[in-house]
């Protein structure tokens, strides 16, 4: 019976550390990686609709070396900084990536910034160029938003299966006061 009993302790031990192993890693995707992605693109997506919505150039009037002072603006202080540190946090990360490589959607885009840095280089020198790979657009926005729930999920999962309350909400952003504000229960 003693050695039946010291049998699934160990089991349950091993399973038990298993689960913290797993959730620690989750835990490292979602700080250096998906959390810190998914906010940027989030971002990202609301600037572009409120863009849409009042000002955004045609196509054609966005290539870099044209366009109004307001588009060059709003890209160049806005959208093409997350771009970049969404590019770098991909590429300094990848090792973090769900996946079992980087997915087509992530190199889309980071080959899109990529592409689009020449091009704003040209520009700078008088040239006209435009960007040789377009924004994968929804597919990129969709695969980050699905990998960052589909961890959520799990990271909620095996907080509640090692024992760990589950972590505190994530302050929002109040728009209007440009602070962090605690979440609205």
């Amino acid at each position: 019976m003693a050695t039946l009993l010291f049998i699934l302790n160990q089991r349950a031990q091993i399973q038990q550390e298993r689960r913290q192993a797993r959730l620690a890693r989750i835990n490292s995707q979602l700080r250096e990686l998906y959390g810190p992605l998914n906010a940027l693109v989030e971002v990202n997506e609301r600037l572009w609709e409120a863009m849409r919505e009042s000002f955004l150039p045609g196509q054609a009037e966005r290539r870099p070396g044209s366009g109004t002072p307001e588009w060059r603006r709003w890209r160049e202080l806005a959208l093409m900084p997350a771009n970049l540190r969404m590019r770098d946090l991909i590429i300094e990360h990848a090792d973090l990536v769900i996946d079992p490589t980087v997915p087509q959607e992530l190199r889309d885009f980071c080959a899109h910034v990529a592409s689009l840095e020449v091009a704003l280089a040209a520009q700078q020198e008088g040239r006209s160029e435009r960007a040789l790979i377009k924004h994968p657009g929804a597919p990129y926005v969709s695969h980050v938003h699905d990998r960052f729930v589909s961890l959520k999920n799990e990271q909620h999962r095996l907080l509640k299966l090692v024992g760990h309350s589950t972590p505190p909400a994530t302050p929002r952003l109040d728009p209007g006061a440009g602070t962090a504000s605690p979440p609205q229960g």
